[in-house]
C-alpha cells in the first residue's frame, strides 16, 4: 500500500519539474524576444552589402534603454549616455515614418546634433565630407531633402547604401529614435554569408 502514495508523489514531482522547465523556457524566450529581433530583407536599397532574402539579427537594447530613461532625462542626454545608441555607419532596422508597411533597413548617416548636407554628389557632416566606402563610389543625390538639416536631440538621418534605389531620409526626413527597432548585429542567412557587425 505504501507504494501507491510514493508513485503519486513521484508523478507530482515529475509534473512540477516539467511545469517549472516550461515556465523557464517561456521566460527565456520572452527575454530573448525583447532583446533581439530577426528580420528578412525584402529590399534592394542596401545592395551590394545586404541583399533580398538575407536574414539578420537586430539588437533592441537601445529601445529598451531609452524607454526606461527617456522620462527622466532629455533625449540629447540619453544618446550621449546610452552605450547602445546607434552610431554613424551602423545599419539599423526601423518602422517606416508613415507607420505603414514592413520595417526598413538603412545605414545611420547623421546622429543627433549633426548638420547633414547633401552636395557635390556627397554627404557632408558638420562641414566635413563623409567617407563612405560602403556605397562603392555611387553619387549621392539629394532627392527632396536638399537644404542642410540640423538633427535634433532625438533624430537620425538614415540612407540606403544603394543610393539610386533607396527611399530614405532624403525623401521622408529624419527618423525619430523611437521608430528605430534596433541595429543589425549579425547576418545569419544564408549560412555561407554569416557576418557579425559592431
Amino acid at each position: 500500500m505504501a507504494a501507491q502514495p510514493q508513485g503519486r508523489a513521484r508523478v507530482r514531482r515529475a509534473i512540477t519539474e516539467l511545469l517549472r522547465t516550461v515556465v523557464q523556457v517561456l521566460a527565456l524566450f520572452l527575454l530573448l524576444s525583447a532583446l533581439i529581433g530577426r528580420f528578412e530583407i525584402h529590399q534592394i536599397s542596401m545592395e551590394p552589402n545586404f541583399h533580398e532574402g538575407q536574414r539578420v539579427i537586430v539588437s533592441k537594447l537601445d529601445g529598451i534603454w531609452s524607454s526606461l530613461f527617456v522620462r527622466t532625462a532629455q533625449a540629447a542626454e540619453i544618446h550621449k549616455r546610452s552605450p547602445f545608441a546607434p552610431h554613424r555607419g551602423q545599419v539599423v532596422v526601423f518602422n517606416p515614418p508613415a507607420g505603414e508597411g514592413d520595417a526598413l533597413i538603412k545605414r545611420v548617416i547623421g546622429v543627433p546634433g549633426d548638420l547633414v548636407e547633401l552636395r557635390n554628389d556627397g554627404v557632408w557632416i558638420n562641414g566635413q565630407l563623409l567617407d563612405e566606402p560602403y556605397v562603392n563610389g555611387q553619387a549621392t543625390s539629394c532627392n527632396s531633402a536638399c537644404a542642410p538639416i540640423r538633427l535634433d536631440a532625438d533624430a537620425y538621418f538614415l540612407m540606403g547604401d544603394n543610393r539610386s534605389s533607396s527611399l530614405d531620409s532624403r525623401s521622408f526626413g529624419p527618423v525619430r529614435a523611437d521608430a528605430i527597432i534596433g541595429r543589425v548585429v549579425m547576418r545569419y542567412w544564408p549560412l555561407d554569408q554569416i557576418e557579425i557587425y559592431r
